[in-house]
């Protein structure tokens, strides 16, 4: 399989004539339908890996922060240490008082010295994925023991998990870490919510910005961890949206963010995204002056708000991972839609392109149009 890694190093230094990587996410379609009972006969029995080795495409995130949303959550090598005086404990339960109809909740409290938080995840249907039901922060006393903790927490490289993940996805694909949100949407999407980081910004607007600033300095702790090791690209999960994220806001805390570390990222050899999976269209006409070198999950029309041509212009020196509507591998769209719009984004992006699915396979798919997909890619390579 070194192909497929050859032509995904082609991809991040903008190269032609290796051909293009189909590499779609589908732990999320494969996670709910066995929850459900509803994988295809040939599935049944079949870890995550196998199934991708049966549909013929390239898996990724092998290397992620595991947890619910993560497509291999076994191989860790970037991890998260707390303090020596930090407890945390983590308890499920079904149901919290005030329910009629109870439901399933991961409840994670922080014991500190100076003080405690807390957060309620409440997990989704089939348990495959987990959403927040109260956040960390909620006022400013909480914003005084995160900082506590984030004084006190490093990171560490796991060399025995990185190695097994290497054994056996090292020839495949190149060496992809998942970090965290950029600062700002660490806060929005994570910690205390999108409403509340707004009005706190208002309101106490030089605690929060201390706040973001140790944030960043978390992200510095990472990269040295990183430091020396066969990284290829640091891919950052923003999940930008600029309905939560306005263009004033990215200008003030994203931009400057981003044109800091970004500098240290292209300083150690490795190439960065963002996770951009929302509607962007506002926000496009800044992203080149990031230094990203590329964008995962941009979706276009009619899922998205932009289209390709929109996408090309605003990207231009950059490279895009995904493309293809999730929307488009449900069976009432047209199969011709899907091939149409496959075949305009090779012609489009090529050779800056790693194909995927906007933001990942639907639990509803018709898993074969991920073959059929595959298909029409095999041929554009055989043409080039």
């Amino acid at each position: 399989m070194m192909e497929t890694r050859d032509r995904m190093m082609a991809v991040y230094e903008g190269r032609r004539g290796l051909g293009v990587v189909f590499q779609p996410r589908i732990k999320h379609w494969y996670e709910v339908n066995m929850a459900a009972g509803t994988l295809p006969n040939k599935y049944r029995g079949m870890y995550l890996d196998e199934v991708y080795q049966d549909l013929g495409v390239t898996p990724r995130e092998v290397w992620g922060p595991g947890g619910a949303s993560s497509e291999f959550a076994g191989y860790l090598p970037l991890q998260t240490k707390e303090g020596g005086d930090i407890e945390v404990w983590v308890k499920q339960t079904h149901g919290l008082f005030y329910e009629a109809e109870p439901k399933d909740y991961l409840i994670t409290e922080y014991r500190t010295p100076a003080g405690s938080i807390r957060q309620i995840q409440r997990r989704t249907e089939y348990g495959t994925s987990l959403y927040n039901a109260e956040y960390y922060l909620k006022e400013l006393k909480d914003i005084e023991v995160y900082k506590h903790i984030l004084h006190e927490r490093r990171y560490v490289w796991n060399r025995l998990r990185y190695e097994w993940g290497a054994k056996r996805y090292g020839n495949q694909i190149p060496l992809r870490i998942q970090l965290p949100r950029s600062p700002l949407l660490w806060l929005m999407v994570g910690a205390m919510g999108c409403q509340r980081t707004v009005i706190m910004l208002w309101r106490h607007q030089r605690e929060m910005e201390r706040l973001l600033d140790l944030l960043e300095e978390q992200f510095y702790k990472m990269l040295e961890t990183c430091k020396g090791k066969s990284i290829v690209e640091l891919s950052f999960g923003d999940n930008m949206h600029q309905d939560m994220c306005s263009p004033p806001l990215f200008k003030k805390y994203v931009l400057p963010f981003y044109q800091r570390i970004m500098s240290k990222v292209h300083e150690m050899g490795m190439y960065a995204t963002s996770h951009w999976d929302g509607f962007v269209k506002q926000l496009l006409p800044l992203v080149r002056e990031t230094g990203l070198d590329g964008l995962e999950c941009v979706t276009p029309l009619p899922q998205g708000d932009v289209t390709l041509k929109e996408m090309k212009e605003e990207m231009t020196g950059m490279f895009l991972r995904d493309g293809i509507p999730a929307v488009f591998f449900c069976p009432w769209t047209h199969l011709k839609t899907l091939e149409d719009h496959v075949k305009k984004l090779l012609h489009t992006f090529y050779p800056r392109l790693i194909l995927g699915v906007s933001d990942l396979v639907p639990a509803n798919a018709a898993i074969e149009r991920v073959g059929f997909v595959n298909k029409i890619v095999e041929e554009f390579n055989a043409s080039l």
